[in-house]
């Protein structure tokens, strides 16, 4: 793979998401069965499955049914939060995160209580909301157990000696 221009942006989960099940769907409806370029290879086989699996373990956005992004999503977001001057990297964590309440919102934004009115906080998550969907909170609780049961099953169980 030759890199013809180099970029650098900052993607959202749900970019990053589309992008790969966009490479994958592409190789596979061309058929092409030889080699692919190392680095795709990499990602294709070792990298993706535990992508997904990230990105569909709750709480992630993407975790949701039906996806809850569409490809206007990012756009009407941006053009909702406009007066309110995010910076790029807030409005990236908003997307990757989607809070729901103003305390979420408050580890997002830095100096939410200086920039904002509690009025502005809870348009800002009415916002968030209207926008990318609010989760099923106890199907979220739901599938956030059911992750930590599997872990726990998956760990060893170790002993630790006490000195005494």
């Amino acid at each position: 793979m030759k890199i013809l221009e180099a970029q650098s942006a900052t993607l959202t989960n749900y970019e990053v998401y589309t992008h790969l099940t966009d490479q994958r769907s592409r190789y596979a409806k061309k058929g092409i069965k030889g080699r692919r370029p190392g680095n795709l290879e990499t990602v294709v086989k070792e990298d993706y499955f535990q992508l997904l699996e990230y990105f569909h373990e709750a709480p992630s956005p993407l975790a949701s049914k039906p996806l809850p992004y569409n490809d206007q999503t990012i756009g009407t977001l941006l053009e909702r939060l406009r007066p309110f001057n995010f910076t790029k990297a807030e409005i990236l964590m908003i997307m990757n995160l989607r809070p729901t309440k103003a305390e979420s919102l408050n580890t997002i934004v830095e100096e939410m209580d200086d920039r904002f009115s509690d009025e502005q906080q809870l348009e800002i998550v009415e916002i968030i909301a209207d926008v990318l969907g609010t989760a099923d909170g106890s199907a979220e609780r739901q599938a956030m157990n059911d992750q930590a049961e599997l872990r726990k099953g998956q760990q060893p169980e170790t002993k630790m000696e006490v000195d005494g």
